[in-house]
Protein backbone atom coordinates (compact mmCIF):
# COMPACT_ATOMS: atom_id res chain seq x y z
CA UNK A 1 0.00 0.00 0.00
CA UNK A 2 1.34 3.40 -1.01
CA UNK A 3 0.89 6.66 0.83
CA UNK A 4 0.81 10.03 -0.93
CA UNK A 5 4.46 10.63 -0.05
CA UNK A 6 5.46 7.30 -1.59
CA UNK A 7 3.83 8.16 -4.92
CA UNK A 8 5.63 11.50 -4.96
CA UNK A 9 8.97 9.75 -4.35
CA UNK A 10 8.35 7.32 -7.21
CA UNK A 11 7.36 10.11 -9.61
CA UNK A 12 10.44 12.16 -8.73
CA UNK A 13 12.70 9.14 -9.14
CA UNK A 14 11.10 8.32 -12.49
CA UNK A 15 11.54 11.90 -13.70
CA UNK A 16 15.23 11.97 -12.80
CA UNK A 17 15.86 8.53 -14.30
CA UNK A 18 14.24 9.69 -17.56
CA UNK A 19 16.64 12.63 -17.64
CA UNK A 20 19.87 10.73 -17.06
CA UNK A 21 22.64 11.55 -19.53
CA UNK A 22 22.89 8.34 -21.56
CA UNK A 23 26.05 9.51 -23.34
CA UNK A 24 28.16 9.82 -20.21
CA UNK A 25 30.70 7.18 -19.23
CA UNK A 26 29.51 3.73 -18.21
CA UNK A 27 30.62 4.13 -14.61
CA UNK A 28 29.21 7.65 -14.27
CA UNK A 29 25.83 6.56 -15.64
CA UNK A 30 25.58 3.75 -13.09
CA UNK A 31 26.68 6.01 -10.24
CA UNK A 32 24.09 8.62 -11.18
CA UNK A 33 21.35 5.99 -11.34
CA UNK A 34 22.28 4.62 -7.91
CA UNK A 35 22.41 8.12 -6.43
CA UNK A 36 18.95 8.81 -7.87
CA UNK A 37 17.52 5.72 -6.15
CA UNK A 38 19.32 6.73 -2.97
CA UNK A 39 18.07 10.31 -3.03
CA UNK A 40 14.41 9.64 -3.83
CA UNK A 41 13.70 6.17 -2.44
CA UNK A 42 16.10 6.11 0.49
CA UNK A 43 18.17 3.06 -0.47
CA UNK A 44 21.60 3.63 1.07
CA UNK A 45 23.63 0.52 0.17
CA UNK A 46 23.55 -0.52 -3.49
CA UNK A 47 25.67 -1.88 -6.30
CA UNK A 48 25.24 -2.20 -10.05
CA UNK A 49 26.54 -5.38 -11.69
CA UNK A 50 26.82 -6.26 -15.36
CA UNK A 51 25.87 -9.84 -16.24
CA UNK A 52 27.89 -11.89 -18.73
CA UNK A 53 27.43 -15.65 -19.20
CA UNK A 54 25.44 -15.78 -15.96
CA UNK A 55 28.33 -14.24 -14.00
CA UNK A 56 28.49 -10.87 -12.24
CA UNK A 57 31.05 -8.37 -13.57
CA UNK A 58 32.39 -4.84 -12.99
CA UNK A 59 30.47 -3.74 -9.88
CA UNK A 60 29.81 -0.05 -9.27
CA UNK A 61 29.29 0.56 -5.55
CA UNK A 62 27.34 3.00 -3.41
CA UNK A 63 28.18 2.90 0.31
CA UNK A 64 29.55 -0.66 0.11
CA UNK A 65 33.17 -1.50 0.90
CA UNK A 66 35.37 -2.91 -1.88
CA UNK A 67 36.73 -5.63 0.44
CA UNK A 68 33.15 -6.83 1.03
CA UNK A 69 32.64 -7.36 -2.70
CA UNK A 70 36.02 -9.06 -3.12
CA UNK A 71 35.09 -11.43 -0.30
CA UNK A 72 31.72 -12.06 -1.94
CA UNK A 73 33.24 -12.86 -5.34
CA UNK A 74 35.91 -15.19 -4.02
CA UNK A 75 34.07 -16.99 -1.22
CA UNK A 76 30.33 -16.47 -1.11
CA UNK A 77 28.76 -15.81 -4.52
CA UNK A 78 27.81 -19.49 -4.94
CA UNK A 79 25.83 -19.29 -1.70
CA UNK A 80 23.92 -16.14 -2.70
CA UNK A 81 20.26 -17.03 -3.39
CA UNK A 82 19.96 -13.94 -5.61
CA UNK A 83 22.99 -14.64 -7.83
CA UNK A 84 22.06 -15.07 -11.55
CA UNK A 85 22.85 -18.79 -11.37
CA UNK A 86 20.52 -19.32 -8.40
CA UNK A 87 17.45 -17.15 -8.97
CA UNK A 88 13.95 -17.98 -10.07
CA UNK A 89 14.15 -16.16 -13.41
CA UNK A 90 10.38 -15.62 -13.59
CA UNK A 91 10.67 -12.66 -11.25
CA UNK A 92 12.67 -9.54 -12.12
CA UNK A 93 12.68 -8.34 -8.51
CA UNK A 94 14.03 -10.86 -6.04
CA UNK A 95 13.71 -10.76 -2.25
CA UNK A 96 16.16 -12.79 -0.21
CA UNK A 97 13.53 -14.31 2.06
CA UNK A 98 11.21 -15.23 -0.83
CA UNK A 99 13.74 -17.16 -2.89
CA UNK A 100 13.11 -20.91 -2.76
CA UNK A 101 15.47 -22.03 -5.54
CA UNK A 102 18.39 -22.74 -3.19
CA UNK A 103 18.57 -25.15 -0.26
CA UNK A 104 18.05 -23.65 3.18
CA UNK A 105 21.49 -24.75 4.37
CA UNK A 106 23.26 -22.65 1.72
CA UNK A 107 20.92 -19.71 2.32
CA UNK A 108 21.60 -19.83 6.05
CA UNK A 109 25.37 -19.98 5.47
CA UNK A 110 25.18 -16.92 3.22
CA UNK A 111 23.02 -14.89 5.61
CA UNK A 112 24.60 -15.94 8.90
CA UNK A 113 28.24 -15.88 7.78
CA UNK A 114 28.70 -13.42 4.92
CA UNK A 115 25.91 -10.89 5.42
CA UNK A 116 26.04 -10.68 9.20
CA UNK A 117 29.84 -10.60 9.38
CA UNK A 118 29.65 -7.52 7.16
CA UNK A 119 26.85 -6.01 9.28
CA UNK A 120 24.11 -6.64 6.71
CA UNK A 121 20.81 -8.38 7.31
CA UNK A 122 18.87 -8.40 4.06
CA UNK A 123 19.24 -7.99 0.29
CA UNK A 124 17.08 -7.43 -2.76
CA UNK A 125 17.88 -7.64 -6.48
CA UNK A 126 16.44 -5.83 -9.50
CA UNK A 127 17.28 -7.68 -12.72
CA UNK A 128 17.39 -5.61 -15.92
CA UNK A 129 16.67 -6.91 -19.41
CA UNK A 130 17.75 -5.46 -22.75
CA UNK A 131 16.71 -7.20 -25.97
CA UNK A 132 14.99 -9.89 -23.88
CA UNK A 133 18.09 -11.01 -21.98
CA UNK A 134 19.42 -10.22 -18.53
CA UNK A 135 22.27 -7.73 -18.90
CA UNK A 136 22.55 -6.22 -15.42
CA UNK A 137 21.31 -6.37 -11.86
CA UNK A 138 21.06 -3.73 -9.16
CA UNK A 139 21.64 -5.12 -5.67
CA UNK A 140 20.18 -3.50 -2.55
CA UNK A 141 21.42 -4.20 0.99
CA UNK A 142 20.06 -3.36 4.43
CA UNK A 143 22.17 -3.12 7.58
CA UNK A 144 21.44 -5.05 10.77
CA UNK A 145 18.66 -3.26 12.63
CA UNK A 146 17.14 -1.70 9.51
CA UNK A 147 13.71 -2.66 8.19
CA UNK A 148 13.73 -5.75 5.97
CA UNK A 149 12.79 -5.43 2.31
CA UNK A 150 9.11 -6.12 1.67
CA UNK A 151 6.40 -6.08 -0.98
CA UNK A 152 6.23 -2.29 -0.84
CA UNK A 153 9.86 -2.15 -2.01
CA UNK A 154 9.00 -4.59 -4.78
CA UNK A 155 6.06 -2.49 -5.96
CA UNK A 156 8.13 0.70 -6.05
CA UNK A 157 10.75 -0.98 -8.22
CA UNK A 158 8.05 -2.51 -10.44
CA UNK A 159 6.94 1.03 -11.31
CA UNK A 160 10.51 2.08 -12.13
CA UNK A 161 11.86 -1.08 -13.76
CA UNK A 162 10.82 -0.42 -17.38
CA UNK A 163 12.07 3.16 -17.19
CA UNK A 164 15.45 2.02 -15.85
CA UNK A 165 15.72 -0.68 -18.53
CA UNK A 166 14.88 1.75 -21.33
CA UNK A 167 17.44 4.30 -20.17
CA UNK A 168 20.12 1.65 -19.68
CA UNK A 169 19.45 0.31 -23.19
CA UNK A 170 19.78 3.83 -24.62
CA UNK A 171 23.01 4.25 -22.66
CA UNK A 172 24.49 0.99 -23.95
CA UNK A 173 23.63 1.78 -27.55
CA UNK A 174 25.03 5.31 -27.26
CA UNK A 175 28.50 3.97 -26.43
CA UNK A 176 31.09 3.74 -29.24
CA UNK A 177 30.63 0.42 -31.05
CA UNK A 178 34.28 -0.52 -30.53
CA UNK A 179 33.60 -0.51 -26.79
CA UNK A 180 30.13 -2.04 -27.01
CA UNK A 181 31.64 -5.11 -28.69
CA UNK A 182 34.10 -5.67 -25.84
CA UNK A 183 33.44 -7.83 -22.81
CA UNK A 184 32.85 -6.20 -19.44
CA UNK A 185 36.28 -7.32 -18.24
CA UNK A 186 38.01 -5.93 -21.36
CA UNK A 187 36.37 -2.55 -20.78
CA UNK A 188 37.42 -2.70 -17.14
CA UNK A 189 41.06 -3.39 -18.09
CA UNK A 190 40.89 -0.67 -20.74
CA UNK A 191 39.71 1.77 -18.09
CA UNK A 192 42.80 1.01 -15.99
CA UNK A 193 45.03 1.39 -19.05
CA UNK A 194 43.55 4.82 -19.69
CA UNK A 195 44.57 5.78 -16.14
CA UNK A 196 48.16 4.77 -16.89
CA UNK A 197 48.34 1.63 -14.73
CA UNK A 198 50.87 -1.05 -15.62
CA UNK A 199 49.80 -4.64 -16.24
CA UNK A 200 51.08 -5.78 -12.85
CA UNK A 201 49.14 -2.97 -11.14
CA UNK A 202 45.95 -3.85 -13.01
CA UNK A 203 46.43 -7.49 -12.03
CA UNK A 204 46.66 -6.46 -8.37
CA UNK A 205 43.49 -4.39 -8.64
CA UNK A 206 41.52 -7.24 -10.22
CA UNK A 207 43.19 -9.99 -8.16
CA UNK A 208 44.29 -11.99 -11.22
CA UNK A 209 47.64 -12.92 -12.77
CA UNK A 210 49.61 -10.56 -14.99
CA UNK A 211 49.29 -13.10 -17.83
CA UNK A 212 45.51 -12.87 -17.55
CA UNK A 213 45.70 -9.11 -18.03
CA UNK A 214 47.86 -9.59 -21.12
CA UNK A 215 45.22 -11.92 -22.56
CA UNK A 216 42.47 -9.37 -21.85
CA UNK A 217 44.48 -6.75 -23.76
CA UNK A 218 44.87 -8.84 -26.90
CA UNK A 219 41.34 -8.14 -28.13
CA UNK A 220 41.57 -4.33 -27.61
CA UNK A 221 44.92 -4.40 -29.45
CA UNK A 222 43.16 -6.01 -32.39
CA UNK A 223 40.08 -3.79 -32.31
CA UNK A 224 42.06 -0.57 -31.93
CA UNK A 225 44.49 -1.87 -34.59
CA UNK A 226 47.57 -1.23 -32.45
CA UNK A 227 50.57 -3.42 -31.66
CA UNK A 228 51.85 -2.14 -28.31
CA UNK A 229 50.77 -0.64 -25.02
CA UNK A 230 51.92 2.90 -25.90
CA UNK A 231 49.73 2.96 -29.00
CA UNK A 232 46.83 1.48 -27.05
CA UNK A 233 47.17 4.14 -24.36
CA UNK A 234 47.09 6.87 -27.00
CA UNK A 235 43.89 5.39 -28.43
CA UNK A 236 42.40 5.04 -24.95
CA UNK A 237 42.77 8.75 -24.31
CA UNK A 238 40.30 9.35 -27.13
CA UNK A 239 37.78 6.92 -25.64
CA UNK A 240 38.30 7.16 -21.88
CA UNK A 241 35.16 9.23 -21.37
CA UNK A 242 33.12 6.30 -22.69
CA UNK A 243 34.72 3.48 -20.66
Amino acid sequence: MFYEGDVEKILKASYHISNLNVKQSNEHFKHELLHTLNQHLGYHHMLFWEISNNELKTPVLLNIEVHTINEYLHLYKNFDPLHPQNIDTQHAIQLLNNNKAMCLQKQSHYKDVFLRENCYEDEMALYLKVDDRHVAVIGFLRKIGEKLFNEKDVLMLVYLKRNIENMYALHLHSQPSILFEMTAREREVLNFVSKGLKNVEIAQQLIVSENTIKKHLQNPYRKFQVTNRTQLLAKCLNYMDHV
